[in-house]
């Protein structure tokens, strides 16, 4: 995130803290359910891909998150980057001075490297070495894209760092992900495997054993302890995925500092729960009024996922997590 937009959202906080206003300073935003990849954990690539917001449409919107006091905007799918437009919307982000980051599996980044010139962030999807990263994303040769597409962004200075999701597979493998990310003088963001609203029915079946996962994530918080810098996740928040799939309790700020847009311009307070009513469309009513008619939150068993749990943890005002504030950026 650029300094202005850590500056601005560190005031935003302040308010948010003290006076209990509702402002989305980070948006997640699914551009698309198209993907090349299949990966084993995901069945967006299954989903309608005739609902895409028009070029037109998301710029009305982008208009309207920077009315609200968005800094930051995290750009995923399916793969975002199969978007012809991509590289107009993150141009029209930085002319209205909106971070942009791009969660992406790499397979479009040689192509479409001109396009990201004005991108603060591109969160690459590493599964593991090799032979488990391309069986779990259904597609022979992934793993070598990944790494192509950090050496392309790398050489034209673009900030990268490596998403992980933890399964069976890939949980006696983590410290191969770390040294892939002291490769490339990066970091890289655990997290566990989180069944979505709308995910795969079987997910179950690829959660790794209890005290497997245990292990491996003690033996991160020990690295992270000895001084091993290749890690997103700050000692709070492994401290909080050591407990999955039953999280301790953490304050929850979905729908008050951030919210998800759905393909169709759907809002979420978080796209991770079930809704009983119907979500307000930013595209159909304009996002001011559907971020004000967002619905509550329901209670849940808690939530790993990486950059939202890092910003509940900040809000908390938790002393950790002090060290990590410049690496939050989704």
């Amino acid at each position: 995130m650029r300094l202005s937009n850590k500056i601005k959202s560190a005031a935003a906080m302040l308010k948010v803290k003290a006076f209990k206003k509702r402002v989305p300073l980070a948006v997640r935003w699914q551009l698309t359910n198209r993907c090349p990849n299949k990966c084993v954990y995901c069945d967006v690539w299954s989903q309608d891909s005739d609902c895409e917001l028009s070029t037109a449409q998301i710029f009305t919107i982008i208009d309207s998150l920077r009315e609200q006091g968005t800094q930051t905007v995290s750009f995923s799918g399916g793969e975002p980057l199969v978007r012809g437009d991509i590289g107009q919307i993150l141009e029209y982000c930085r002319k209205k001075n909106i971070s942009t980051s791009i969660n992406s599996n790499g397979a479009l980044v040689a192509q479409k490297i001109g396009q990201l010139r004005t991108i603060d962030l591109l969160k690459l999807s590493l599964d593991g070495p090799e032979e488990i990263h391309d069986r779990m994303a259904n597609c022979k040769g992934s793993y070598r894209q990944v790494l192509r597409a950090a050496e392309i962004a790398k050489a034209k200075g673009i900030k990268t760092i490596f998403t992980t999701t933890l399964t069976k597979h890939n949980i006696a493998h983590l410290h191969h992900l770390l040294e892939v990310a002291e490769q490339f003088d990066t970091l890289v963001a655990f997290q566990p495997l989180k069944q979505l609203s709308k995910g795969l029915k079987d997910w179950e079946a690829l959660m790794p054993p209890d005290k497997e996962y245990k292990q491996a994530i003690a033996g991160l918080i020990a690295l992270k302890k000895g001084g091993n810098r290749r890690m997103r996740n700050s000692l709070d928040e492994l401290g909080h995925i050591y407990h999955w799939p039953c999280y301790k309790k953490l304050e929850c700020w979905a729908g008050k500092v951030f919210c998800m847009i759905g393909v169709r311009g759907e809002l979420y307070p978080c796209d991770r729960l079930q809704y009983t009513v119907e979500l307000p469309n930013c595209a159909a009513v304009g996002f001011k009024k559907a971020f004000a008619s967002l619905p509550p939150v329901a209670a849940c068993a808690g939530c790993g996922f990486c950059g939202t749990s890092e910003l509940n943890f900040l809000l908390s005002l938790k002393p950790g997590i002090v060290g990590t504030i410049n690496k939050i950026v989704s």
